[in-house]
């Protein structure tokens, strides 16, 4: 009971902030990672995977320090809608919104 009222408690802190809470698990990221995304992003996701030679402009490097400036909000955006006029195409149809936080989650802990 303690622990809900914390939790409860902390998101509103958090809402009333300004800021959004993301939950995602990044061990689950990974395998979700390397089945859709490692083919442009890499493996440790500098923008060199086996498809981005072909892909202009090339693919984010997540390791960046400009990638790392963006804010969780900024790349859930671009990962469930896509970017425009680049190959990277919308993911909400097909991962759930819980899959997307979970990638989310790994593309932060990239480079560290």
């Amino acid at each position: 009971m303690k622990i809900s009222i914390i939790a409860v408690a902390l998101c509103g802190i958090a809402l009333m902030a300004g800021s959004v809470v993301f939950a995602g698990d990044a061990a689950k990221g990974k395998a979700i990672y390397e089945k859709n995304c490692l083919m442009c992003h890499g493996a440790q996701g500098n923008g060199d995977g086996p498809a981005a030679a072909m892909v202009r402009p090339k693919p984010t490097n997540f390791t960046s320090p400009e990638s790392k400036k963006k804010s969780d909000a900024e790349l859930l955006k671009t990962i469930e809608s896509g970017s425009p006029g680049t190959p990277m195409a919308p993911w909400k149809e097909t991962l759930s919104p819980q899959q997307i936080q979970d990638v989310l989650a790994y593309v932060r802990n990239l480079g560290k």
